[in-house]
Protein backbone atom coordinates (compact mmCIF):
# COMPACT_ATOMS: atom_id res chain seq x y z
CA UNK A 1 0.00 0.00 0.00
CA UNK A 2 1.24 3.53 -0.75
CA UNK A 3 2.45 5.76 1.48
CA UNK A 4 0.73 8.29 0.34
CA UNK A 5 -3.14 7.95 -1.55
CA UNK A 6 -3.73 10.41 -4.22
CA UNK A 7 -7.47 10.73 -5.93
CA UNK A 8 -9.35 12.46 -7.87
CA UNK A 9 -13.03 12.99 -7.00
CA UNK A 10 -14.91 15.62 -9.14
CA UNK A 11 -12.08 17.47 -10.29
CA UNK A 12 -9.76 17.93 -6.69
CA UNK A 13 -6.74 15.83 -5.96
CA UNK A 14 -6.51 14.23 -2.82
CA UNK A 15 -3.49 13.78 -1.17
CA UNK A 16 -3.53 11.56 2.32
CA UNK A 17 -0.82 10.23 4.31
CA UNK A 18 -1.45 6.69 5.01
CA UNK A 19 1.19 5.52 6.96
CA UNK A 20 -1.34 5.09 10.28
CA UNK A 21 1.16 1.96 11.79
CA UNK A 22 3.90 4.64 11.69
CA UNK A 23 2.84 7.58 13.41
CA UNK A 24 1.94 9.27 9.96
CA UNK A 25 5.44 10.09 9.81
CA UNK A 26 6.53 11.62 6.28
CA UNK A 27 8.94 9.31 4.62
CA UNK A 28 10.31 10.13 0.99
CA UNK A 29 7.91 8.08 -0.93
CA UNK A 30 5.30 10.09 1.26
CA UNK A 31 7.33 13.58 -0.39
CA UNK A 32 7.83 12.08 -3.51
CA UNK A 33 4.40 11.18 -4.19
CA UNK A 34 3.21 15.10 -3.02
CA UNK A 35 5.48 16.27 -5.24
CA UNK A 36 3.74 14.18 -8.49
CA UNK A 37 0.56 15.13 -7.42
CA UNK A 38 1.45 18.78 -7.08
CA UNK A 39 2.99 18.38 -10.63
CA UNK A 40 -0.62 17.17 -11.74
CA UNK A 41 -2.25 20.26 -11.05
CA UNK A 42 0.31 22.10 -13.91
CA UNK A 43 -0.29 18.88 -16.08
CA UNK A 44 -3.66 19.02 -16.13
CA UNK A 45 -5.45 22.75 -15.98
CA UNK A 46 -8.70 21.18 -15.33
CA UNK A 47 -8.05 20.35 -12.04
CA UNK A 48 -9.29 22.72 -9.43
CA UNK A 49 -6.49 22.04 -6.93
CA UNK A 50 -4.97 19.84 -3.95
CA UNK A 51 -6.07 18.82 -0.50
CA UNK A 52 -3.60 17.42 1.70
CA UNK A 53 -5.05 15.26 4.63
CA UNK A 54 -4.07 12.01 6.65
CA UNK A 55 -6.18 8.42 6.94
CA UNK A 56 -5.61 8.80 10.12
CA UNK A 57 -7.92 10.69 12.88
CA UNK A 58 -5.65 10.91 15.29
CA UNK A 59 -2.29 11.94 14.08
CA UNK A 60 -2.50 13.46 10.86
CA UNK A 61 1.28 13.36 10.59
CA UNK A 62 3.98 13.23 13.52
CA UNK A 63 6.59 14.79 11.45
CA UNK A 64 9.29 13.67 8.88
CA UNK A 65 10.20 9.88 9.77
CA UNK A 66 13.87 9.68 11.17
CA UNK A 67 14.41 5.91 9.90
CA UNK A 68 16.62 6.35 7.10
CA UNK A 69 17.75 3.08 4.16
CA UNK A 70 19.31 0.98 5.78
CA UNK A 71 23.04 1.07 5.52
CA UNK A 72 22.99 4.76 5.57
CA UNK A 73 25.76 6.53 7.36
CA UNK A 74 25.44 8.64 10.27
CA UNK A 75 26.71 11.27 8.19
CA UNK A 76 24.18 11.46 5.15
CA UNK A 77 21.20 10.70 7.61
CA UNK A 78 20.85 13.97 8.46
CA UNK A 79 20.78 15.76 4.55
CA UNK A 80 19.19 12.62 3.19
CA UNK A 81 16.01 13.40 6.36
CA UNK A 82 16.60 17.72 5.51
CA UNK A 83 15.92 16.82 1.58
CA UNK A 84 12.78 15.17 2.70
CA UNK A 85 10.92 18.17 4.57
CA UNK A 86 12.77 20.83 1.69
CA UNK A 87 11.21 18.86 -1.30
CA UNK A 88 7.51 19.18 0.45
CA UNK A 89 8.02 22.27 1.06
CA UNK A 90 9.76 23.54 -2.23
CA UNK A 91 6.79 21.66 -3.76
CA UNK A 92 3.98 23.60 -2.02
CA UNK A 93 5.94 27.34 -1.60
CA UNK A 94 6.29 27.22 -5.52
CA UNK A 95 2.68 25.61 -6.67
CA UNK A 96 0.03 28.73 -7.86
CA UNK A 97 -2.28 26.10 -7.57
CA UNK A 98 -4.76 26.16 -4.91
CA UNK A 99 -3.52 23.84 -1.97
CA UNK A 100 -5.76 23.31 1.18
CA UNK A 101 -5.29 21.28 4.46
CA UNK A 102 -8.24 19.30 5.66
CA UNK A 103 -6.47 18.53 9.56
CA UNK A 104 -7.43 15.98 12.45
CA UNK A 105 -5.37 15.25 15.19
CA UNK A 106 -1.78 15.70 16.17
CA UNK A 107 0.82 17.89 13.66
CA UNK A 108 3.80 18.25 14.31
CA UNK A 109 6.86 19.30 12.55
CA UNK A 110 7.70 19.38 9.19
CA UNK A 111 3.88 18.40 8.37
CA UNK A 112 3.43 21.68 10.40
CA UNK A 113 6.17 23.58 8.19
CA UNK A 114 4.30 22.33 5.27
CA UNK A 115 0.52 23.35 5.86
CA UNK A 116 1.14 26.82 7.02
CA UNK A 117 2.24 27.70 3.65
CA UNK A 118 -0.69 26.44 1.58
CA UNK A 119 -3.68 28.01 1.14
CA UNK A 120 -5.97 27.28 4.01
CA UNK A 121 -6.18 24.90 7.13
CA UNK A 122 -9.65 23.59 7.45
CA UNK A 123 -9.44 21.88 10.76
CA UNK A 124 -11.94 20.51 13.36
CA UNK A 125 -11.62 20.99 16.80
CA UNK A 126 -9.08 17.70 17.64
CA UNK A 127 -6.55 19.10 15.60
CA UNK A 128 -3.57 20.36 17.18
CA UNK A 129 -0.21 21.80 16.37
CA UNK A 130 3.46 21.58 17.45
CA UNK A 131 6.82 22.61 16.68
CA UNK A 132 8.79 20.17 18.80
CA UNK A 133 11.91 21.05 17.82
CA UNK A 134 13.57 22.81 20.94
CA UNK A 135 12.25 20.24 23.37
CA UNK A 136 14.70 17.61 21.44
CA UNK A 137 17.45 19.69 21.84
CA UNK A 138 17.35 20.72 18.18
CA UNK A 139 17.73 24.35 16.75
CA UNK A 140 15.87 25.56 13.73
CA UNK A 141 15.49 29.03 12.38
CA UNK A 142 14.32 27.61 9.07
CA UNK A 143 10.88 26.02 10.87
CA UNK A 144 10.95 29.29 12.66
CA UNK A 145 10.59 31.32 9.62
CA UNK A 146 7.82 29.62 8.04
CA UNK A 147 5.81 29.87 11.00
CA UNK A 148 6.63 33.59 11.71
CA UNK A 149 5.81 34.43 8.05
CA UNK A 150 2.18 32.36 8.01
CA UNK A 151 1.64 33.42 11.47
CA UNK A 152 2.80 36.74 13.33
CA UNK A 153 5.65 37.06 15.75
CA UNK A 154 4.60 36.39 19.21
CA UNK A 155 2.51 33.65 17.94
CA UNK A 156 5.62 32.52 15.81
CA UNK A 157 7.86 32.89 18.98
CA UNK A 158 5.23 30.54 21.37
CA UNK A 159 4.91 27.80 19.31
CA UNK A 160 8.97 27.79 18.35
CA UNK A 161 10.11 28.38 21.72
CA UNK A 162 7.75 26.76 24.00
CA UNK A 163 7.36 23.55 22.12
CA UNK A 164 3.54 23.58 23.14
CA UNK A 165 0.62 21.38 21.67
CA UNK A 166 -1.13 24.67 20.14
CA UNK A 167 -5.02 23.50 19.82
CA UNK A 168 -6.65 24.57 16.32
CA UNK A 169 -9.05 26.82 17.33
CA UNK A 170 -6.02 28.72 19.39
CA UNK A 171 -4.56 28.74 15.72
CA UNK A 172 -7.07 30.18 13.96
CA UNK A 173 -8.37 32.66 16.98
CA UNK A 174 -4.35 34.24 17.01
CA UNK A 175 -4.19 34.80 13.57
CA UNK A 176 -2.88 31.36 11.68
CA UNK A 177 -4.20 30.56 8.25
CA UNK A 178 -6.88 27.94 9.77
CA UNK A 179 -10.46 27.99 10.18
CA UNK A 180 -11.64 25.61 12.80
CA UNK A 181 -15.44 23.50 11.72
CA UNK A 182 -17.40 21.49 13.62
CA UNK A 183 -15.95 17.30 12.41
CA UNK A 184 -19.20 16.61 10.79
CA UNK A 185 -18.41 19.37 7.86
CA UNK A 186 -14.85 19.31 7.90
CA UNK A 187 -14.38 17.13 4.07
CA UNK A 188 -17.43 19.76 3.14
CA UNK A 189 -15.47 22.65 4.58
CA UNK A 190 -12.25 21.54 3.00
CA UNK A 191 -14.07 20.89 -0.11
CA UNK A 192 -15.69 24.53 -0.18
CA UNK A 193 -12.55 26.25 0.81
CA UNK A 194 -10.57 24.99 -2.24
CA UNK A 195 -13.27 25.53 -4.46
CA UNK A 196 -13.59 29.18 -3.06
CA UNK A 197 -9.80 29.46 -4.68
CA UNK A 198 -10.38 27.91 -7.40
CA UNK A 199 -13.24 29.98 -8.82
CA UNK A 200 -10.92 32.84 -9.15
CA UNK A 201 -8.94 33.34 -12.83
CA UNK A 202 -6.00 30.51 -12.70
CA UNK A 203 -3.45 33.33 -14.16
CA UNK A 204 -4.42 36.03 -11.43
CA UNK A 205 -4.83 33.71 -8.51
CA UNK A 206 -1.20 32.32 -9.40
CA UNK A 207 0.26 36.09 -9.90
CA UNK A 208 -0.96 36.49 -6.57
CA UNK A 209 -0.33 33.66 -4.81
CA UNK A 210 3.40 34.32 -5.91
CA UNK A 211 3.81 37.24 -4.57
CA UNK A 212 2.11 36.22 -1.48
CA UNK A 213 5.24 33.54 -0.91
CA UNK A 214 8.17 35.95 -1.99
CA UNK A 215 8.31 37.23 1.69
CA UNK A 216 8.35 33.31 2.91
CA UNK A 217 10.69 32.37 0.28
CA UNK A 218 13.29 35.04 0.77
CA UNK A 219 12.75 34.33 4.98
CA UNK A 220 13.60 30.64 4.60
CA UNK A 221 16.68 31.64 2.50
CA UNK A 222 17.67 34.12 5.51
CA UNK A 223 17.12 31.58 7.85
CA UNK A 224 19.40 28.34 5.85
CA UNK A 225 22.25 31.09 5.64
CA UNK A 226 21.97 31.85 9.25
CA UNK A 227 21.74 28.47 10.01
CA UNK A 228 25.12 27.42 7.07
CA UNK A 229 27.03 30.65 9.55
CA UNK A 230 26.63 29.21 12.72
CA UNK A 231 27.65 26.11 11.75
CA UNK A 232 30.75 27.77 9.76
CA UNK A 233 31.29 29.43 13.03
Amino acid sequence: MSDLIVTEENGILWASINRPDKGSAISRAVTDGYVAAIGRLAEEPELKGLIWTSESERVFSGGIDLKVPEGMSDADAGPYRVSIVRDLIDATVNCPRPIVVMARGKMLGGAFMNALLTDRIVADDSATFQMPEVKIGLASPYSAAIVECATNKGLAYDICMSARRVPARELQDRGGPCTVVVAETLRDSAIEALETYAAMPAEAFGYMKRWFQIPRIQAIEAALAYSAAVKRA
